[in-house]
């Protein structure tokens, strides 16, 4: 009998720590994240097929559209690649969605989409993913054509990650931009890059041309290949794009660090801002860094960490990657290098490879197909999207409705 009342409460009482556990477990648990996913399912197993053989078979990874889109986010299962290792701890990013962002209406002038909500625009139109952050907390996130933790391309944003490498070494003192760039590279004398300014390679106005020459059909001296290209108009008097800027600064930073690209982006860079992901560097047969083309791959999140960087919320650390003097130099407008912007009459400008720099100190960089990344250092506001052109050759007009969302008013600081 003994026994009996013995094993009974041992039942009782092992149940009811079982019951006060799961209770514990309760309290403790995390709530999900509040980001839009608009119920996106991925690609198919024969998709996915239907591309790599298409790929093997020599075709073209610029198709336009989802077959487009594919290459965007399975970037390393089709081109060569380095990786760059994410940071021990990664930076939190508080969540605090709002309906008055979410609920913004697009300019009514857009090509297409014009007067949805921002929520509707990002359904609707081609777009993959949006993240919108201020005051260092996201207040809308959508992923209608990607999962949040798809590693995307960035193609030419990866540019201001070579112009952020340079900014590093002269805070440093280890690089002087007025300096010319045949000054760190000898062979370079007596050929169209000589007597051109680094910083003049740095506002997109190095007066270079530039043929763009398939990646795997170059040697294995790119400076010597770079020798080859002509100056087509003198430098700082004009903007001109030219993927050859970029190439030639990220071989300086290499140059003058001594280290591959990739590892000065990922010590210097990636770490320090705490992305969650590691990224991914295109590289070339001949070793070096396709940070020109191809560029990195990352997730939307990561990709607007590093934006929270230019931002007084990402900037309040003891040793911010970017100094007073860096985001100075970004604002600094050279009336001689303004032009209108292509969607309305506002002039811009670039400087330190950002595509557009405002008058009112805001910067952005745009990249094929519909990337970008907007920063507005002044309202602390940093906005980061993914696309990808439909098969029509339209893309998002994301970067109009950046710009509109910063002048709104509704991320104006107390």
């Amino acid at each position: 009998m003994k026994n009996c009342i013995l094993i009974l409460f041992t039942i009782v009482l092992f149940i009811a720590c079982k019951n006060e556990q799961k209770k514990h477990s309760n309290t403790i648990k995390t709530t999900s994240p509040k980001y839009e996913t608009y119920n996106y399912t991925g690609f198919t197993k024969e998709e996915a097929y239907a591309y790599h053989k298409h790929i093997y078979e020599g075709g073209n990874w610029t198709m336009y559209g989802d077959l487009e889109r594919y290459f965007y986010l399975h970037f390393s299962e089709i081109k060569q690649h380095s990786r760059i290792l994410r940071a021990d701890r990664p930076k939190i990013l508080e969540e605090t969605p709002r309906d008055d962002v979410k609920n913004f209406i697009t300019p009514t002038d857009l090509k297409k989409g014009g007067g949805l909500s921002l929520n509707d625009y990002v359904q609707q139109v081609e777009v993959n993913g949006l993240i919108i952050i201020h005051k260092g907390k996201i207040v809308f996130e959508g992923y209608p054509r990607m999962f949040p933790t798809d590693l995307h391309i960035n193609m030419l944003i990866t540019q201001v990650f070579v112009s952020t490498s340079v900014a590093i070494l002269e805070d440093k003192g280890l690089i002087d931009t007025s300096k010319p760039i045949d000054y760190y590279f000898e062979s370079l004398k007596g050929s169209g890059w000589e007597d051109v300014p680094v910083i003049d390679i740095l506002s997109m106005s190095s007066g270079i041309g530039w043929a763009l020459v398939d990646e795997y059909e170059v040697s294995f001296d790119p400076i010597k290949d770079l020798a080859t290209l002509k100056s087509v108009k003198p430098s700082g008097t004009e903007y001109q794009f030219s993927n050859a800027d970029a190439s030639i600064l990220t071989l300086l930073v290499e140059k003058i660090n001594g280290v591959s690209f990739r590892d000065f982006v990922e010590k210097e860079i990636w770490k320090k801002i705490g992305s969650e992901y590691s990224a991914l560097l295109g590289i070339n047969t001949n070793g070096t860094s396709l940070s020109y083309l191809d560029g990195m791959s990352t997730t939307l999140r990561d990709l607007a960490r590093f934006g929270l960087a230019f931002t007084p919320s990402g900037r309040k650390d003891a040793d911010p990657i970017i100094s007073d003097a860096h985001l100075s130099k970004i604002q600094n407008i050279n009336k001689k290098l303004q032009r209108k912007s292509r969607y309305s009459e506002e002039l811009i400008q670039s400087n330190y490879q950002w595509g557009a720099v405002y008058d009112d100190g805001d910067f952005y960089k745009g990249a094929h197909g519909g990337q970008g990344l907007y920063i507005s250092p002044s309202k602390d506001l940093v906005i980061a999207f993914y696309g990808t052109s439909n098969i029509d050759r339209q893309r998002n007009q994301l970067d109009v409705i950046s710009r509109q969302l910063s002048k709104s008013g509704l991320f104006d600081l107390e």
